[in-house]
């Protein structure tokens, strides 16, 4: 896939983190996946929870409305990227989220659910094999 150019999370308080990659790629990607699971961690660890779904992110880009929950996930990130438009991504491009941070607001706005550990967990995969993982969790509570 490449490399990271910039991979780093800072606290902006004691609540909340903002998060910063930047990928520069050194082929040019023209099938792209992603395999994302939201999970909530119970007693014995992570366990599944709502969704695990595998998606193209070459046909995502082609008409986002089709992929419902995809596009909502997206649509929390997609101030914050470069990543909007379909494939082909070109050799030496940057892919970029800059200066995220999960807005908790709205997020339970759109997936009410109780308090608690959540998180997603990532496989990113190029021309059919797996090139990167990550995984991440937020902490709902009162």
């Amino acid at each position: 896939m490449g490399y990271m150019k910039l991979c780093n999370i800072k606290a902006i308080d004691r609540r909340h983190n903002m998060m910063n990659l930047v990928a520069v790629l050194n082929k040019t990607i023209s099938q792209f996946q992603i395999h994302f699971k939201i999970v909530k961690r119970e007693s014995g660890g992570w366990h599944p929870f709502l969704y695990d779904i595998k998606m193209d992110i070459c046909q995502f880009f082609k008409n986002r409305r089709r992929f419902f929950i995809s596009n909502l996930i997206y649509s929390f990130m997609m101030p914050f990227t470069n990543v909007n438009h379909t494939c082909p991504y070109l050799v030496g491009s940057e892919m970029a989220l800059l200066n995220w941070t999960p807005n908790e607001e709205k997020v339970i706005d759109k997936f009410p659910v109780d308090h608690g550990q959540y998180g997603m967990q990532t496989t990113w995969y190029v021309n059919k094999v797996a090139a990167l993982r990550i995984n991440g969790s937020v902490l709902f509570f009162k």
